[in-house]
């Protein structure tokens, strides 16, 4: 049974975990070793990990009481944006990301238009999860350049019954 919670700070290292773990494996032959190796040291250290626990929404899922995937929400000017969703490689493929996805809408403030996040271009096994819970192109998004590597998505909220 997977159980999905708010992150508490107790939580930081069994988080970095999973991002240690399953970062490389998600982006491993789409991007170079050395963005994979920035990426870890910006968005997966403790200080950044402790912070998104704190002023955003972390969740993790849990199996067994161990820590098995998480997502990672945050505002960016008007939108809410889910910046993180990573199960454990040996984790995948068994609800725990529909799981986290579900709770990460039911987290949002009531009244929210769209959920957004940004994705590899050409991480096709994430595109086709996202693009079968529903999201697809954007309404809006912040006014960001992602560059070529990366592309928006987004969830309708209020037509999907979203209180």
């Amino acid at each position: 049974m997977i159980a999905v919670r708010r992150a508490v700070v107790a939580d930081i290292d069994a988080v970095r975990q999973i991002g240690l773990t399953t970062w490389p494996v998600a982006y491993g032959g789409l991007a170079s070793p050395e963005w994979i190796a920035d990426g870890l040291a910006e968005w997966w250290s403790p200080a950044a990990v402790e912070r998104s626990i704190r002023t955003g929404i972390t969740l993790v899922a849990v199996e067994d009481d161990v820590l098995i995937g998480m997502a990672g929400l945050g505002q960016e000017a008007d939108f809410w944006v889910l910046w993180k969703l990573y199960v454990l490689p040996d984790h995948q493929g068994k609800g725990a990301g529909k799981a986290l996805l579900d709770a990460a809408v039911d987290a949002l403030p009531p009244g929210t238009p769209e959920l957004l996040l940004d994705v590899h271009v050409d991480n096709a096994q994430a595109i086709g999860f996202y693009r079968s819970y529903g999201f697809g192109e954007p309404v809006a998004t912040p006014d960001r350049d992602l560059g070529d590597e990366l592309c928006w998505m987004g969830l309708g909220l209020q037509s999907a019954g979203h209180h």
